[in-house]
């Protein structure tokens, strides 16, 4: 692949594959978990999108990328978590955090290429849906540097004359 930012997805995607095996989907983020329907997922999933990549000239038509990862953590309807639920239940329909905190431990200062920065998380927060779908985003911030349109320059061997006698 060429695009950065298909080489970063799959990177994404093959790390939390490997390091958060409770997620049993990982997709694009292609409004899968959108309300009134039943999503197209197996739970819990995944769904990773870019948002607000911003690009800055560094000279020689080479650009320093900033922008964000989004991670959504979709989960199938929850149990009560009140003080009248008895505890395994309360920790099942917890588990979320965990696996949360799962996608966190394997994210955090990691990065997806050598290309590539350090994805550190700015936030992370809880959608607020009409039906009973949980859905958490987890948002990273990755900068890198882009040289795919940068000139390549083009070298001729110089020539030296001497006595008049050609050195190559």
């Amino acid at each position: 692949m060429n695009s950065p930012f298909a080489n970063i997805f799959l990177a994404l995607r093959a790390r939390i594959q490997s390091q958060v095996t409770a997620i049993t989907y990982i997709d694009q983020d292609l409004n899968q978990l959108k309300p009134a329907t039943r999503p197209p997922v197996s739970w819990p999933c995944a769904l990773i999108d870019f948002e607000d990549f911003n690009f800055s000239n560094m000279g020689d038509n080479v650009q320093v990328a900033n922008g964000t990862i989004v991670v959504k953590l979709g989960f199938a309807p929850y149990s009560n978590t009140s003080q009248s639920t008895p505890d395994p239940y309360t920790e099942q329909a917890l588990g979320y955090y965990d696996i949360e905190w799962s996608l966190h431990l394997a994210l955090q200062g990691w990065s997806p290429g050598d290309d590539y920065g350090y994805l550190i998380r700015t936030s992370a927060l809880t959608q607020k849906r009409p039906d009973n779908y949980r859905v958490r985003e987890v948002r990273y911030s990755l900068t890198f540097e882009d040289y795919s349109t940068k000139p390549q320059q083009q070298y001729a061997p110089a020539t030296l004359i001497v006595a008049d006698q050609i050195l190559l």
